[in-house]
């Protein structure tokens, strides 16, 4: 791969893979170092006839996060998931008002699946029909899933008085 080109694949695509690597780990260091290893993986191995550079990039993020879980043979639990978040994250930086830190609070407490299935959707702005083999889902049941998730932070949202 020219490094010219990875570079302005870099410069597109880095927030969104760093932010979808944060929702996976809930460590802005661990994300980090994920995004790094699969941008090094695009430049000594990225296939000529990739679709989608981005879902190809979501995908070996995905495949080196589960990587080093097999490595460290942990079994994390969404509770403990939200213990090892920090509470000072880019994500809080991000989000200023009290109205977006809600409705990250509010993803948050989803399962790990689910946090994965809203950030790819609505903050990597990936279409469902690729959404779908990345978590395993056909594309109906990723349909229906979002949905329903839609609906629960919604409901989530107004018991914190947001959107009455």
């Amino acid at each position: 791969m020219d490094h010219e080109v990875l570079e302005a694949l870099y410069r597109r695509h880095y927030s969104a893979a760093l932010l979808y690597c944060i929702t996976l780990c809930c460590d802005e260091h661990m994300a980090q170092d994920l995004v790094s290893d699969a941008f090094v993986k695009a430049y000594l191995s990225l296939p000529d006839d990739t679709p989608s550079f981005q879902y190809w990039l979501l995908r070996v993020c995905k495949n080196l996060w589960i990587d080093h879980l097999r490595k460290q043979k942990l079994l994390i639990s969404a509770e403990k998931l939200n213990r090892l978040a920090d509470p000072v994250t880019p994500e809080t930086a991000y989000l200023q008002d009290q109205e977006h830190r809600a409705l990250w609070n509010a993803i948050r407490s989803l399962s790990p699946l689910d946090r994965e299935l809203v950030t790819l959707h609505y903050f990597s702005a990936l279409p469902l029909t690729q959404i779908a083999p990345l978590l395993g889902k056909s594309h109906a049941a990723a349909r229906q899933r979002l949905v329903r998730l839609r609906k629960i932070l919604k409901q989530r949202m107004e018991e914190q008085g947001y959107g009455r």
